[in-house]
């Protein structure tokens, strides 16, 4: 009976012994598991803010560069010639004069020709050399020709391209964006003027004064 009793206590023992050891290591995974959850959540946390502060970096970059690419320089007189001759030639047309718009544009074209952006303020260059060629384009066609008809159709984008070029060079006096909404059959076109009162040059003597001010360049 002796002998019995003294099995019954060496089982229980070692059975005790391995319950503990296994809570002991259960506990111990546990704890690891647990660090290493705490280690790939901070691990995500500095990802997630170095993500942030690199799209945040990224996104005043561009921001910047757009600004700088948009600003307007500082009133500039280095292309009033360009300017005052493309007003010749708008008055021309408002006239329906075809040789004096014919002549207006040879003016605007040996102007445009002899501008070296290599002479100018860095920001007006880059623009001069963006729209330098547009201008010659249209101005050649116009002084080739005493037709009011086709030298409209290129006074159309000769108007768009000095009126991106006037956004960022900018000219001493005000410049007023103006809209024809009837010519090339109600599609409409837009010109610049020095004067704020409507004198269209794509309609003419017909409609002098049809159209309005859309924009003030100044």
């Amino acid at each position: 009976m002796k002998r019995m009793i003294l099995i019954v206590f060496a089982a229980m023992t070692l059975a005790a012994c391995n319950n503990s050891k296994s809570n002991h290591t259960h506990a111990a995974d546990t704890a690891k598991e647990a660090e290493e959850t705490g280690a790939a959540i901070d691990k995500a946390k500095e990802d997630t803010a170095g993500i942030a502060d690199t799209t945040a970096k990224a996104e005043v970059t561009e921001t910047a560069a757009k600004t700088k690419a948009d600003a307007p320089v500082a009133k500039d007189r280095s292309l009033d010639e360009v300017y005052s001759a493309y007003f010749e030639l708008k008055d021309a047309l408002a006239r329906d004069n075809g040789q004096t718009a014919q002549q207006a544009a040879k003016k605007m074209e040996a102007v445009v020709a002899k501008i070296d952006a290599a002479k100018l303020e860095t920001a007006t260059a880059a623009a001069w050399k963006q729209y330098q060629r547009k201008l010659a384009f249209d101005t050649e066609h116009i002084a080739g020709i005493d037709e009011n008809g086709h030298q409209r159709e290129h006074f159309v984008t000769l108007s768009k391209n000095m009126y991106a070029l006037l956004k960022v060079v900018r000219p001493d006096a005000p410049i007023y964006y103006q809209h024809c909404p009837m010519y090339n059959e109600g599609k409409g076109a837009h010109w610049l003027s020095k004067q704020k009162a409507i004198d269209n040059p794509y309609l003419g003597k017909s409609m002098p004064t049809c159209g309005s001010t859309v924009e003030t360049i100044q």
